[in-house]
């Protein structure tokens, strides 16, 4: 039996207090999730979901619905078998390997959709978890994050902030997440991360950050040496991208971050100086705005500010080996949109990245993905194949691309779906490499309503 679990879901549920703005720089009042849910095999399956509400409580029937090779199936609020006002957690049960992913959507006070975050979901869950993003009134941000056992055994979870607070969750029972919330919390710094730690049980954690804009990220239970960001965006029509990343070890270390160009921009690096327990941001004040770095005698950079950059990033040196985690934020502030995903471990990168949701055209939105390849050679021209499947408004669609130039160590392939699938088309890809690749992957969902932030950015699953 597989299993996925969705810390955080939301059916237009109660707010945290917030007052409404106008549209350009709106705070969600209430919120509504979707789910995504793609067959990774070529079988037919069944797939059971449960809700669970924040008292820990199974709400309605479980719904089992069938699910066929390759399939995604898409849940909102009219087919799920909760009301209006649902607050809790979904946990996904299947008897063939899943993915599942959720789109969030902020709402204003008239329920309009006004911000759009994505979250992938998890297939278990660790004793502690490390969320390097955390805001409490930061240009109009504040986070709050959902706790979800994933365990078998009722569990209490301690939280402690790099600021040197602390929090605790009180028991949690199987199934059930509680939320905290930084903006009721006493925070000095508006930026900070957080370690969690469960006594019993593992745990799944899942963060909102709210503003203008919304994004959501999914909390680490490990880290690595040199984690890799697929995507990284600046100066590109007006987006920028801040990369927080934490150190999760007792030691500090100098850190390097190398930025390997795609689409444009030319190679270089970034230096700095990671605490223990504490989280810096880098790319954003070497390509996009800059920042007095006097503070870090370590600081170091040959990037160009101001240059547009669509690529990579990868930590490439790590002085004490401390093991790091990080969140990538995307950002365009004129057309009001923002997204967020984390980074990957290229050592579990796996030869299948599989994308639950994909659109072109799709009620004025479509997706991109980004793959970079993480193994030891090059990838051929023609030899990284996505099979997208789904359902177009002419009927069932099932199409392959694959990647028109080689594909470089740490190199990556970007993709505009845009056009290629057919109008209206919904579904999901399967995206394979040749024998031995290890791939890593992102993808964006956007649409091109000004002024409203239909920009979700999510992560790709890793299959062997």
């Amino acid at each position: 039996m597989f299993k996925k679990f969705l810390a955080v879901l939301f059916i237009l549920a109660l707010a945290f207090g917030i007052v409404a703005t106008p549209a350009h720089a709106a705070v969600p009042v209430t919120y509504e999730s979707s789910i995504q849910v793609r067959n990774l095999t070529s079988t037919a399956g069944t797939i059971t979901l449960t809700f669970y509400d924040l008292s820990g409580t199974i709400v309605g029937t479980p719904l089992t619905d069938t699910i066929a090779a390759n399939e995604t199936k898409s849940y909102y609020r009219s087919t799920m078998p909760v009301a209006s006002g649902f607050n809790g957690s979904v946990v996904i049960s299947s008897d063939v390997q899943i993915a599942a992913m959720s789109n969030l959507v902020g709402l204003n006070a008239a329920t309009t959709p006004i911000s759009y975050a994505a979250y992938s979901g998890f297939t278990g869950g660790s004793t502690s978890a490390y969320l390097p993003t955390l805001f409490k009134d930061n240009y109009g941000y504040n986070t709050f994050f959902y706790v979800q056992n994933t365990g078998a055994a009722s569990t209490a979870v301690t939280v402690n902030y790099s600021d040197g607070t602390t929090a605790s969750t009180g028991t949690i029972a199987p199934g059930q997440s509680v939320v905290v919330s930084q903006k009721t919390e006493a925070h000095t710094p508006k930026v900070f991360s957080a370690t969690l730690t469960s006594t019993v049980a593992p745990i799944a954690v899942t963060v909102v950050e709210e503003g203008s804009t919304l994004f959501s990220y999914t909390g680490f239970g490990s880290g690595a040496t040199n984690p890799l960001m697929p995507l990284i965006n600046q100066n590109n029509y007006g987006y920028f991208t801040g990369v927080q990343i934490m150190n999760t070890g007792a030691t500090a270390s100098v850190v390097t971050v190398s930025y390997t160009p795609s689409l444009g921009g030319t190679a270089c690096y970034e230096t700095r100086t990671l605490a223990a327990g504490t989280s810096k941001t880098f790319s954003q004040f070497v390509f996009y705005q800059s920042q007095n770095e006097s503070g870090d005698p370590a600081f170091a950079t040959n990037c160009v500010m101001g240059q547009t950059f669509i690529g990579s990033g990868k930590v490439t040196a790590n002085t004490t080996s401390a093991p790091l985690v990080a969140v990538v934020n995307q950002l365009q502030p004129t057309q009001v949109k923002g997204g967020a995903y984390v980074a990957f471990d290229p050592g579990q990168g796996g030869s299948t990245i599989v994308y639950p949701l994909i659109m072109d055209r799709n009620y004025g939105y479509f997706t991109s993905h980004s793959i970079v390849n993480v193994g030891t050679s090059g990838i051929a021209a023609g030899a990284l194949s996505c099979l997208f499947t789904g359902t177009a408004t002419t009927g069932p669609v099932s199409v392959t691309i694959t990647n028109s130039a080689a594909i470089p160590v740490d190199g990556s392939w970007t993709l505009n779906h845009q056009g290629l699938l057919g109008n209206g088309f919904v579904g999901g890809a399967t995206c394979a490499g040749p024998a031995g690749a290890l791939l890593v992957g992102t993808s964006n969902q956007l649409g091109a309503t000004v002024g409203v932030d239909t920009l979700l950015v999510s992560e790709g699953f890793i299959v062997n």
